[in-house]
């Protein structure tokens, strides 16, 4: 099944993510497109351009800034009309996952390499080098 991937954040995070993620791995992102929430944007707005970026026909992964914020809560809404996951904390080690993932890739695969990816990326760096 074919994936379409969003990433869905408060103001443009998600755009310079995907170009700086881009930036590092290739422009080999196909299927990704970030939803940004303005502060000049209504709720229906949003939830209107989020909505238009799904996929009835495809798996939709979308990757969200924050838990109980506007976009978590809009693709939650939007998770009752389209085939979708929804994974929270994006960053960039996420993203590079998905960069290295092929169109095949098993979603249950997809989801516990962005969780791994996130959770291991997050440390101390003196202390790491220090072996602490």
């Amino acid at each position: 099944m074919n994936k379409k991937i969003l990433v869905c954040t408060h103001g443009r995070f998600g755009e310079e993510l995907i170009k700086s993620a881009q930036m590092i791995g290739g422009n080999a992102f196909k299927n990704i497109k970030a939803v940004s929430l303005l502060p000049s944007m209504s709720m229906d707005d949003y939830y209107a351009a989020v909505a238009k970026e799904l996929d009835k026909d495809a798996l939709n992964v979308c990757f969200v800034d924050l838990f109980g914020g506007t976009p978590c809560n809009t693709v939650l809404n939007l998770s009752r009309e389209y085939n979708m996951e929804i994974l929270c904390g994006v960053n960039m080690p996420m993203l590079l996952e998905v960069l290295t993932m092929n169109e095949d890739t098993e979603i249950d695969d997809l989801k516990e390499r962005c969780v791994a990816a996130y959770g291991s990326n997050g440390f101390d760096v003196l202390k790491k080098l220090k072996g602490e």
